[in-house]
Formats: structure tokens, C-alpha cells, sequence
């Protein structure tokens, strides 16, 4: 892989978490390669650990994100960490928010493993703190 194409890969990952703070899994997807894998190594019991394609991505977040209700997401501010593999990147993520009960916070709410080929992306792995989510 060039180096354009190297910095161009970390600009797929920084256009994806930039636009995360409307959470639209059509605008999400779309960044995902035809064949991607969503992983979600911690998630919640019941819920889904791996999503295979880019439609059942879309197909899932839609469904997750709908119940989110009363949280007002005020920008999401990632940290790029490029890896010596130009297609591999972690990110860590703040999210400045407002709870339904009305406190608004900025925390780190995930770390993300993202492997882009190609413009799209091929996987993603959300390390996210599902223990946060199942209590709220």
C-alpha cells in the first residue's frame, strides 16, 4: 500500500467517526466494504458478538440506535491511532453528551479496532463499555 493510499485509509476512519454524532446506520454502512464484519467482543448478553455483511450492519445499527432515546449527542472526538500496518487503525473515542436525565458528560465511551482496504471499510470491532449501556 502507497502512502496516499495509507493516509486515505485514515481518512475513510476519520470521516466515519466524524459523522457518528448523528448515529444514522445508512450513512454508518455505507462506509462498510460488501463483506465487513461488525464485532462486538463485550457486548451485551442476548445481542449479536459478530454481523457479517454490510447490509445486516445496517440492518442491526438501525435497530440498536433506534432505542436510544434521550440522549442528544453533542460531537464525537476520535483519536486515530495508525498501527505499522497501513491498513490497521485503533481508535478511541470521547463522546460529549447529554443523558436523558439531563447531565451532560464528555467521557470515553469505546475503543475501536478498524481495518480499511480499498476505501471501505472491512472490519470493525467495537470494545465499548456495554456495561455503561445495559445499566442506563
Amino acid at each position: 500500500m502507497t502512502e496516499s493510499s495509507a493516509q486515505s485509509s485514515r481518512a475513510v476512519v476519520e470521516q466515519l467517526f466524524t459523522q457518528l454524532g448523528t448515529p444514522d446506520a445508512t450513512a454508518f454502512a455505507d462506509y462498510m466494504a460488501q463483506d465487513a464484519v461488525f464485532e462486538i467482543p463485550f457486548g451485551i448478553p442476548g445481542a449479536p458478538q459478530r454481523i457479517e455483511g454490510r447490509e445486516a450492519i445496517r440492518e442491526h445499527l438501525a435497530e440498536r440506535w433506534s432505542r436510544i432515546s434521550g440522549i442528544r449527542i453533542h460531537g464525537v472526538y476520535p483519536e486515530v491511532h495508525a498501527t505499522d500496518d497501513p491498513e490497521l487503525f485503533f481508535v478511541e473515542n470521547e463522546v460529549d453528551m447529554t443523558r436523558p436525565d439531563g447531565v451532560r458528560s464528555r467521557s470515553r465511551t469505546s475503543v475501536n479496532t478498524v481495518r480499511v482496504r480499498d476505501g471501505k471499510v472491512t472490519l470493525f470491532r467495537d470494545y465499548m463499555n456495554t456495561g455503561r449501556q445495559a445499566r442506563d
